[in-house]
């Protein structure tokens, strides 16, 4: 084994001397053909001056589209090195050297690359991204098929390899501003490790190693390098998680061998450590002043919280046993995050700058835990959820900050959605007190909110939204239309507690009473749009009320009959007779104003 080592140092020596001799050959070549192209002598090319050799080339006309200087002596180097790893390749297949000293060698011939690409950068060489990317990509496949093909290197002496080759790319990137190798480097580790013994990979090691490249990513984008490289290993680490937390939730199912092979007891702890890493590079981001916070920045803290808790409470209801103290640990958390938020808000008084970002992580993980925990009686969480979206708005005004404002819209639309979703607003009720909350907690937040927003219109100087996208608020209606719904659910609730009985069938009377809701909605809307001259009113009066004769011609009328399909029509006829009046007196007010 000694005599295997001895030869592949020697082997290396060699190949270092031939590399260099081949740069420097191709180096020459590259030149030649440069001054050949520019039609100068070969010789004088160094003492040609820049400003000389722009009036050449601005008399000869544009600047090729490639740069064919660069490109063909590129594309020769590659072959050239493509050819030595293909010879070392053939001999370790043809057994002429074993696996183990032919898989030494080649990645000494990768390590031998990469060093001698970053040894040419300081020379501004148009080779130096050469040599380290072919030497990446061939030592990242080499640890690859070493280990699964060959069997002569462990999983920990390929997660170790990769690591190492990780680190070092990336360390010398940053040094040469090379963002080309950093793009190369970091996610092709990361992407490998994940092969590795897949699926059924070292889930601790793979972590740490993903957690590392979570790191490089971020200040690799503070350096303005490799800018998209955040997302890549973000949806590596998602595919990550989805695939341990799925194995965890097959451990009650399997033996003891292949659920201790899963290594959950080091679930939660690695959870924890992705959560604080992105959280804490969320924070740095906010507290750079020079860095303008974009998408990224703005969905990673909620992603990351609720994704988390997702996958906890997986685990938790799969092996751990513990989600008596999940929930209060993911209110801690989700307190911690508006905390944060405050934090920030008083950092930056002007337009508390981030406080959203961390605001919607809160509210999110709030409303995600209350709703699983809950479950079945979610509507008695319904109105805490809508007082918060309207105490949000107010919290936006203070601080100056539009993006709250978005979240408070957002936050009351959820509510609504999920107040319907989950079956709460809608008849037969299996709990009519937690309906008839829900409902009127709907309908007074978001009217209150909705009020609110138009006495409070939106600054645009600090919102790309509001500046650009929607200048009237025009979003603010969906707080009315969720303040009408959760009014109709109330309604249905009252009419039928009153027409409920013992022994009494009333289908017939609750529809009749629910198109009598819908049709008073329309009526109201009618009046106040009347009376205040608010466009926005009538429009959405005329669609509550057309929903309405939808809902009496098409339902009703061949659904019911006698005295509530009579009320029914009745009141469609009323909407009908004074949105003819409310039309008139408006147009006829339009014609006085011209």
């Amino acid at each position: 084994m000694g005599d295997h080592l001895e030869n592949t140092a020697d082997s290396a020596d060699q190949l270092m001397e031939e590399i260099q001799k081949l740069a420097a050959r191709v180096e020459q070549l590259s030149a030649r053909l440069a001054a050949i192209e520019r039609g100068s002598p070969v010789a004088s090319e160094a003492a040609v001056p820049q400003a000389t050799t722009a009036r050449v080339r601005t008399e000869i006309g544009p600047a090729p589209l490639v740069d064919t200087a660069a490109l063909l002596p590129r594309i020769a180097t590659i072959c050239f090195l493509l050819v030595v790893a293909l010879i070392l390749r053939t001999v370790t297949d043809n057994q002429l050297i074993n696996p183990q000293a032919g898989s030494v060698l080649g990645m000494s011939y990768a390590a031998v690359l990469i060093l001698l690409g970053f040894h040419l950068y300081p020379a501004k060489s148009k080779l130096a991204p050469v040599f380290p990317g072919c030497g990446i990509l061939l030592l990242f496949s080499i640890v690859l098929e070493t280990h699964a093909r060959y069997h002569t290197l462990s999983a920990l002496g390929a997660y170790a390899i990769l690591f190492a080759a990780g680190a070092l790319i990336f360390f010398l990137s940053i040094r040469h501003r090379a963002s080309v190798l950093i793009c190369l480097g970091v996610p092709g580790a990361a992407a490998v490790a994940m092969a590795i013994d897949f699926p059924f990979p070292r889930f601790p090691v793979m972590g740490a190693l993903l957690l590392s490249a979570i790191i490089a990513a971020s200040y690799a984008f503070k350096q303005q390098m490799c800018r998209y490289l955040r997302w890549f290993v973000l949806v590596l680490s998602g595919l990550f998680w989805l695939l341990w937390t799925s194995k965890m939730d097959t451990i009650p199912a399997c033996a003891e061998p292949v659920a201790e092979a899963m290594y959950p007891a080091w679930f939660l702890p690695m959870l924890l450590a992705f959560w604080v890493v992105y959280l804490t590079t969320s924070v740095l981001n906010v507290l750079k002043k020079d860095i303008q916070l974009g998408f990224f920045e703005s969905v990673i803290p909620t992603v990351t919280a609720v994704g988390a808790f997702t996958a906890a409470d997986i685990a938790m209801t799969s092996w751990l046993d513990g989600r008596q103290w999940l929930y209060p640990a993911a209110v801690a958390i989700a307190t911690m995050h508006l905390l944060l938020a405050w934090w920030l808000a008083r950092h930056d008084q002007n337009k508390a700058t981030g406080s959203n970002v961390f605001i919607l992580a809160g509210a999110c993980l709030i409303i995600i835990t209350s709703a699983v925990m809950l479950k079945k009686n979610i509507g008695y969480a319904l109105p805490v959820w809508s007082a918060s979206a309207l105490l949000l708005a107010y919290i936006s005004a203070a601080w100056r900050n539009q993006g709250i404002r978005l979240t408070s819209y957002f936050m009351q639309a959820l509510t609504c959605v999920t107040a319907i979703a989950s079956g709460t607003l809608s008849a037969p009720f299996a709990l009519p007190s937690a309906t008839a909350l829900a409902g009127a907690g709907l309908c007074v937040f978001s009217l209150s909110q909705y009020r609110w927003s138009r006495h409070h219109p939106p600054d645009p100087s600090h919102s790309f939204v509001f500046a650009r996208i929607d200048r009237n608020d025009r979003l603010a209606v969906v707080l009315l239309v969720c303040g009408l719904l959760g009014g109709y659910g109330l309604g249905q609730v009252i009419v039928h507690s009153l027409l409920a009985g013992p022994g009494t069938d009333v289908r017939a009377q609750f529809q009749s009473g629910q198109s009598l809701l819908i049709n008073g909605g329309a009526l109201l809307l009618l009046y106040l749009a009347m009376k205040n001259r608010d466009r926005e009113l009538v429009t959405v009066g005329a669609l509550v009320a057309l929903i309405g004769a939808g809902k009496v011609f098409i339902l009703d009328m061949f659904g019911i009959k006698g005295v509530p399909l009579v009320l029914s029509v009745f009141s469609t006829g009323v909407v009908a007779a004074f949105g003819s009046v409310v039309m008139g007196r408006w147009a006829k007010k339009e014609a006085e104003t011209a």
